[in-house]
């Protein structure tokens, strides 16, 4: 292999380095969605049932939402970082595009969700803007892969 061609090589796997992390985030944002869903059901089916035992509290009801609720933290983080990636990887205007949008459904999602505990109106919104996130991070997930199988490697 000549160094101009050994060059060629190197360029190219850092140039897909950005798009490869892109890629997995988004991956790793539509499961870490699928859990966040299961952890709020867990939530609300752990309340309902400490409630069949006993008249619960609100520390109670909270224990129940705790890892929901830091999971929700972890996600809206990773959807920041993933707007990073394409940023800074200069992933082009549509991936910036689709992360901001996922960025912004997160920030919202943050805030519905505190925002429902004193105006509980608020709630089926959090639950709205999570088919949202849902169904966004499914579409990235799947267009950045569906992509990542068309190029030439």
């Amino acid at each position: 292999m000549s160094a101009t061609s050994a060059t060629n090589l190197s360029a190219s796997s850092v140039s897909s380095l950005p798009r490869a992390a892109f890629r997995s985030l988004a991956a790793i944002l539509f499961i870490a969605v699928i859990v966040q869903v299961g952890l709020a059901g867990y939530g609300a089916f752990h309340a309902v049932h400490a409630a069949d035992h006993k008249s619960i509290s609100q520390k109670t009801i909270n224990n129940a939402f705790n890892a929901h609720i830091a999971l929700g933290y972890i996600i809206v983080l990773a959807m920041l970082l993933l707007l990073i990636v394409a940023l800074v990887g200069r992933l082009g205007k549509g991936n910036v595009l689709w992360a901001v949008g996922i960025f912004l459904l997160g920030v919202l999602q943050a805030i519905l969700g505190i925002a429902s505990e004193s105006t509980p109106a608020l709630g089926p919104l959090h639950t709205i803007n999570a088919l949202a996130i849902f169904t966004t991070t499914g579409l990235l997930a799947h267009r950045s892969w569906a992509k990542g199988r068309t190029r030439p490697s």
